[in-house]
Parts: C-alpha cells; sequence; structure tokens
C-alpha cells in the first residue's frame, strides 16, 4: 500500500473515490474531477523533487550572466567618472584663424607703437599668435603653414621684447590701444567700425559685434569684451588710453593711478563697494572713480589737473564746425573740441544722461549726444539749426 500523504488506494490499483477532507493534501480519484479533485498526473508532477530541481539548474548559468554583465556596467560607470568633463570644442581651423587674427593685430600696432604698454602688449599677442599656431591639430591642413608661422612669430616676438626694453620705464598713455573705461569714440577709432550694433537706450547699453568679438558699452563707455574671434585691439585694464599732457594732466577715462601721479594724495576717500566707486576729494574738488577709471568730476576749488580734449583721428573744428560751435545733437567729441574742458562733468547712470558744466552753463548728452543746454552764463558757443 501507498502510504504517502494523500494517498487514496486500496493497493489493488483501485481508488475509493472519496477523499478523508482533512485538509492533508490527499486527492481524489480520476473519477470524481468535477467533484474539485485532481487526477492522479497531477499528484505525481507535485511530488517529483528532482525533476523541480533540474528545471532550476538553468538559473546558474543566468545568475553568472547577470553577474558578469553587472560587473562590466559599474567598470564602465567608474572608468566614465575618472573622466575630465568634456567642454565644447572649437572646430579644428579655429586656432588656426585666432592665431591669424592676433598676428595681424599685432603688426599692425607694431608699425605705429611709441610707449612701453604698447610694446609689452605686442609682446603679449606674438606669444598668444605662437601658442595658437602650436596648438593646431596634426591632421589639420593648416599645420605645416601652422609651423612655419611659428618660426616667424618667435622673431617678432624677440623683435618686439628688444622694444620694450629699449623703452623708458616710465609708463604713458597710448593712444593705439582701448580698454575697459575707453569711450565709444576711442573704440571706433581704433578698432572700426563693428559688423554689427544692437543699442538699448532703456538700459543705457550697446553691443558692438566685430566678427565672433563683442564690446559691451554702457553710456558710451565700454564696460567689457569678449575677444573670441583675438581681434580687438584692447589693451591690459590697468593702460591709460586717453592722451594726457606730458603726464601733467589726467582726464576722464584715466585710471585712478594717473590721478595720483598727477594730482597727489587726496584729502579724503570716500568708497562705495557695492557700485565699485570712490570719490576723491581735493578740497571742495571731488574726482568719481568707477572701475578704477575717472567717469565724472567736479572742480569747484580750480585745483584739478584735469585735461579734456577731443579725441585723436576726427575731424578738425575748422572742417565740422566752419563757425567754431555745437548745435543740438551734435556728439560729445565736438562739445570737448569747440568748448573745451568742462569744469564739471556728472554721469547719471540710471537716465543715460551725462552734464558737462562751463560754469554755470550746462550741456546734458544722453547716449552722447546733446539733448539740450542751459546758457546763463552766455559762453556755450551754441547756434541751433
Amino acid at each position: 500500500m501507498d502510504n504517502r500523504p494523500g494517498s487514496g488506494t486500496n493497493g489493488k490499483g483501485h481508488t475509493n473515490g472519496n477523499g478523508n477532507g482533512n485538509g492533508n493534501g490527499s486527492l481524489r480519484s480520476k473519477g470524481s474531477v468535477e467533484n474539485g479533485s485532481y487526477p492522479v498526473l497531477e499528484r505525481r508532477w507535485r511530488h517529483m523533487p528532482k525533476v523541480a530541481n533540474q528545471r532550476s539548474l538553468p538559473l546558474l548559468p543566468v545568475a553568472i550572466l547577470c553577474l558578469a554583465i553587472g560587473t562590466a556596467v559599474g567598470i564602465t560607470i567608474i572608468k566614465d567618472s575618472n573622466l575630465p568633463t568634456l567642454q565644447p570644442s572649437s572646430p579644428p581651423t579655429d586656432a588656426f584663424r585666432w592665431a591669424v587674427n592676433r598676428a595681424m593685430s599685432a603688426a599692425e600696432i607694431t608699425q605705429i607703437a611709441q610707449t612701453k604698454d604698447e610694446w609689452l602688449t605686442i609682446v603679449d599677442w606674438w606669444k598668444d599668435s605662437i601658442e595658437l599656431m602650436q596648438s593646431v591639430a596634426y591632421g589639420s591642413k593648416d599645420r605645416k603653414v601652422a609651423q612655419e608661422k611659428v618660426q616667424e612669430y618667435q622673431q617678432n616676438l624677440a623683435y618686439a621684447q628688444q622694444q620694450s626694453r629699449a623703452k623708458d620705464s616710465i609708463t604713458t598713455a597710448t593712444q593705439n590701444l582701448w580698454t575697459k573705461g575707453s569711450r565709444k569714440a576711442d573704440v571706433l577709432r581704433i578698432q572700426g567700425e563693428p559688423t554689427h550694433a544692437v543699442r538699448y537706450d532703456a538700459l543705457c547699453q550697446e553691443i558692438l559685434t566685430y566678427g565672433s568679438s563683442t564690446v559691451e558699452l554702457n553710456n558710451n563707455s565700454v564696460v567689457s569684451f569678449e575677444d573670441i574671434d583675438r581681434n580687438l585691439k584692447v589693451a591690459k585694464e590697468s593702460m591709460p588710453t586717453t592722451s594726457l599732457t606730458d603726464g601733467l594732466s589726467w582726464t576722464l577715462g584715466s585710471n585712478k593711478e594717473d590721478v595720483f601721479a598727477v594730482q597727489g594724495t587726496p584729502a579724503r576717500v570716500k568708497r562705495y563697494d557695492a557700485p565699485r566707486k570712490e570719490i576723491l576729494h581735493y578740497g571742495n574738488s571731488t574726482v568719481q572713480i568707477t572701475d578704477n577709471r575717472v567717469t565724472s568730476y567736479a572742480n569747484f576749488s580750480n585745483n584739478l589737473k584735469v585735461a579734456v580734449k577731443p579725441l585723436p583721428g576726427e575731424k578738425s573744428s575748422e572742417e565740422s564746425s566752419p563757425l567754431n560751435s555745437w548745435s543740438l545733437g551734435a556728439d560729445r567729441n565736438e562739445i570737448f573740441r569747440v568748448q573745451g574742458t568742462p569744469t564739471e562733468v556728472t554721469l547719471e547712470g540710471s537716465s543715460c544722461r551725462e552734464q558737462l558744466k562751463y560754469g554755470d552753463s550746462v550741456i546734458e548728452l544722453q547716449n552722447g549726444v546733446v539733448a539740450g543746454y542751459d546758457n546763463p552764463s552766455g559762453n556755450l558757443r551754441v547756434q541751433v539749426k
């Protein structure tokens, strides 16, 4: 007799037809399927541990395969995490093009350079050109020419270094480069007409574009730039760009060190950290410095050694104003040419306005051009057309 749990046979191969109902897992005979019992075939399947073990064997290679895949993925992630962050790459030709642009600027300034600062800038530009040429990729079509240019530029660099050492160590103003704080007229005179310009009068802002390079102006003064194409003739920020009078005066756009060298130590200094502004006091007179550049002044005590002159390279006063006068719409440079140095200059950045005072008379500029005036002293050479 089969004594396994759930057996219902009588030892003769016949079923008794009824289960014990005691929940011990016994099954009814095949003839009683309609009453919820199961065929013997199903009972045999439940009690075949060997078959069950054989079905579980394929899980071992599957587990090994999953483990291998997981390990490979983990190694890949670790390797990727050790890779440097990729920066947006430039086309291979950019290095060659930038080197040529920088070399052209260096060559142009070389023909007219006069000061130590200009020669030092030229030295920096030749170094930049050499580094860019050396970085041209081996597979580039420009590689051979680049290597030839490196030798040529190194000779030019040596000449510029020699000239910079030959000049007097005293820093003088340069008229061939511009920098932060330079006026728009300076940029246009040195850099030429931009390929594109956008003006935002409400923000007192203007963007000049030269190829991919940009120059940002605020109230007609340079506040920032991006020399992407290496084609901007921009000097170091510490360099003055407006002509001085033999180092005996300073002007709008001069840096703070120029003022100290000419004017001496101020009696008082008031600093405003937020707008990066300083007020230098010389008696009752004041000089306002913004981002290390003179942006306005008030010569109340008549003791400031300031000289504001028209920028070079412009038309003479006889050509532009035969009557030696100006009118509404005249630019800032024309006012300085006709009227000379103001006794006071006030810049109102929020309204894009600038006031030039000559005694009690006032000329108001907006975005660099005359928008109005008041002539109580009768000393303004204005002629309304």
